[in-house]
């Protein structure tokens, strides 16, 4: 049964499933931090979005590489590529309708659909600039991936009646992603490289990406203390859940990073489901 359950759970996390979850945890953080009531069609089109943007990304890297990948999640995307090209095809037209159906206004169907174009332009540029461009690769999926978080929950927001206090995450959450992304691109590096992949790592060399995690770490810990200390007591929830998921990346890092490295990736992808937490209060 345990053998069972943790098959299926490598398929969830090489299909980015638990990216997808962390991703509608994360958008439920600010809508509660905001006071923002989303239905869970705006869940489901994250959800969807963000399913496509990174099997798209997968793919990309998948078909970039000549031979049998070295990566367990390259290997599965070259393996299974046509089903999920088909599978990409029908998500994406999905949402399409459904963003159509669901968004109750232009401004918010307009928004959503520009942000999806600039990301896939975006992720499309830099595959073509290739290594001249791949070390900023993880800092624009990180502002990426925040502003998906938050577009939705900023246009339903009353600023008339909200405070300004949320906006104190953006940057925290921000430097989480990129952290997040950096650490990762820190232990797939050889990887990457035996692979021809181009990523922060591979461009800058692992003992300058390592010195970046150590300032992202020390900055990051700083930010959790400062917070802490300016916001109201009201806010302490939000610092604390936001502060154990950086704890945990912080940990990962101090830890042999290049050591059992799917498993590190799967625990820090689930951290990005904690924000799940404030269901319960």
């Amino acid at each position: 049964m345990k053998l069972k359950h943790s098959l299926i759970y490598e398929k969830f996390n090489l299909l980015s499933l638990d990216v997808v979850v962390g991703a509608c945890s994360g958008m439920y953080f600010f809508a509660d931090l905001m006071k923002v009531d989303l239905s869970w069609k705006i869940y489901l089109l994250l959800a969807l979005a963000v399913w496509c943007i990174y099997t798209f990304d997968h793919l990309l890297d998948a078909k970039k590489v000549a031979g049998p990948a070295l990566s367990q999640r390259h290997r599965f995307h070259q393996n299974h590529f046509k089903f999920l090209m088909l599978s990409l095809f029908v998500a994406i037209i999905s949402g399409l309708i459904l963003a159509f159906l669901f968004l109750p206004s232009i401004k918010m169907l307009g928004s959503g659909l520009a942000l999806a174009l600039i990301i896939m332009l975006t992720m499309t540029l830099l595959r073509i600039a290739g290594k001249k461009m791949a070390a900023i690769k993880e800092f624009s999926t990180a502002f990426f991936y925040v502003a998906g978080l938050v577009l939705i929950p900023i246009l339903n927001l009353d600023h008339a009646f909200s405070s300004a206090n949320w906006a104190f995450f953006l940057g925290a959450y921000f430097l989480l992603a990129w952290y997040n992304l950096v650490f990762l691109s820190y232990s797939d590096g050889e990887q990457d490289l035996a692979e021809g992949q181009a990523s922060i790592s591979t461009v800058i060399g692992m003992k300058q990406t390592r010195k970046l995690l150590w300032v992202l770490s020390f900055v990051g810990l700083i930010y959790l203390v400062v917070l802490f200390l300016i916001l109201p007591s009201y806010f302490h929830i939000y610092t604390l859940i936001w502060g154990l998921m950086l704890l945990m990346h912080v940990i990962s890092f101090m830890e042999s990073p290049a050591s059992n490295t799917m498993k590190t990736r799967k625990r820090l992808e689930l951290s990005f489901s904690l924000p799940l937490l404030l269901l319960l209060f």
